[in-house]
């Protein structure tokens, strides 16, 4: 008898608070979003959810752009370093006045011949080669700038010489900017 009367109880209470939370409400004093120009009070927000006003300000950082870093190893005073006997498989030239530095790297030791550019060292193998750019001028200062694509040439004649034309080289492989570079780079 006692689990009737409070099975009964417990289903009146139940009912009682649908009942009660379903009622319709008053809501003529909500805060409702509105047209500023329409609102009688506050700031009056953006109630167009497909027109997003923004507030503040945006920062764009300026010092990235597009650019260009010609006369590698030519023009200039640029310094081959990491020449080593037997060959290395980097070959770095770097240029004070500028701050920069680049490296052009290979699986083994480069011979004669032409190499692809690959945007990651872990993509290097045979007649591929991976070149990084350190601080190029126009760029932001110690930004690091690596090769996308595009091919050079290797020549042994006297050294080892690699040469190259407009290989655009971004920060990484989704970035808008790049820096093409044309020049060369060897162990002379």
């Amino acid at each position: 008898m006692k689990k009737i009367i409070l099975s009964a109880f417990s289903l009146i209470v139940l009912i009682s608070i649908i009942f009660i939370s379903c009622k319709s409400k008053n809501d003529s004093d909500a805060i409702t979003p509105t047209y500023k120009d329409e609102a009688s009070s506050g700031t009056g927000a953006n109630p167009n959810i497909t027109n997003v006003t923004t507030t503040g300000s945006i920062v764009i950082s300026p010092t990235q752009q597009n650019s260009s870093l010609a006369g590698i190893g030519t023009v200039g005073v640029w310094s081959n370093i990491n020449c080593s006997t037997p060959a290395p498989t980097c070959l770095t030239t770097s240029n004070a006045s500028l701050a920069t530095s680049i490296s052009i790297c290979f699986a083994t030791a480069p011979t004669a011949g032409t190499y692809q550019f690959v945007n990651s060292a872990a993509l290097l193998g045979p007649g591929k080669a991976f070149m990084t750019i350190v601080n190029p001028p126009s760029q932001d200062a110690g930004s690091v700038w690596y090769s996308e694509a595009g091919s050079l040439t290797v020549s042994t004649a006297s050294g080892i010489k690699a040469t190259f034309s407009n290989i655009a080289c971004k920060t990484t492989p989704t970035s808008f900017y790049a820096v093409t570079a044309s020049g060369e780079v060897g162990c002379l």
